[in-house]
């Protein structure tokens, strides 16, 4: 599988980058095991902002973006101030959760890992809405759109297995592949071959047999969420809200 260029990723977060980067991800295809050649590299981050900025009269914003191109490869970054990512957590978005537990991290921080714990430590129901939402939204964009490409529908296979399996077992998998295998989607290693061996938009035909799964996809996502033994909430907000007053405290 092609892997993800973390060298420009390295480069480009020290001249592009928000200052004093806590978590800095590779998410998109890379992560979820589908990148092409010509894929470009997503770049999602948590900084934490000068305390005394944020209790200014003209506080930092939340969030940083920049998409640019380099060499021919397109990066897109965004960066959530660390308070403002942390509320989303909680919320049960799954962004937070992959870009916090991707296994392309670019930057080790000195908080990283201890995010990292208390992020697994997050993991409950409330990610049934977040991971079913992106499934519906995607099959609505697989229905709009003029050519139908290899890359949305594994993003629809990738949102709704990432789902099931986290209700299941608790643990964030974003690898298509990996999850096809594990609860036995036979139709995802065409796709895979077809998009890993092709163009970031390489177009497919004969949709109908992937759509054809769809259905089967929505009853497992409710089905993991009904029998789920995750707990409803966040069962360590209290250990959150401790780690982001720490850094708050040191990064004033």
């Amino acid at each position: 599988m092609i892997a993800p260029d973390l060298d420009t990723a390295r480069w480009f977060i020290e001249q592009h980058g928000a200052r004093t980067p806590l978590v800095v991800a590779v998410t998109g295809t890379h992560a979820y095991g589908f990148p092409s050649e010509d894929s470009d590299l997503d770049l999602k981050a948590i900084h934490v902002a000068p305390t005394a900025a944020i209790l200014s009269l003209a506080p930092p914003p939340d969030t940083v973006d920049v998409l640019t191109e380099l060499d021919g490869m397109e990066i897109d970054y965004t960066s959530h101030e660390i308070g403002f990512a942390l509320r989303l957590l909680i919320k049960g978005n799954g962004n937070m959760l992959e870009r916090i537990l991707s296994p392309f991290q670019v930057y080790r921080s000195d908080g990283r890992e201890w995010l990292q714990g208390l992020t697994r430590g997050v993991v409950c129901k409330k990610f049934h809405r977040h991971y079913r939402g992106f499934f519906g939204r995607i099959q609505q964009d697989c229905g709009k759109a003029p050519v139908k490409t290899a890359k949305l529908y594994l993003y629809a296979y990738r949102s709704a297995l990432t789902g099931i399996h986290l209700l299941r077992t608790g643990e964030c998998v974003m690898d298509v592949e990996i999850l096809a295998r594990e609860h036995s989607y036979g139709a995802v290693p065409e796709l895979l071959a077809r998009k890993r061996g092709g163009a970031e938009h390489e177009p497919v035909e004969d949709v109908e047999r992937y759509e054809a799964d769809w259905p089967r996809l929505e009853a497992a996502l409710e089905a993991a969420v009904a029998d789920s033994t995750l707990p409803e909430g966040p069962p360590n907000v209290e250990a959150l809200s401790a780690f982001l007053i720490e850094e708050r405290r040191r990064h004033f």
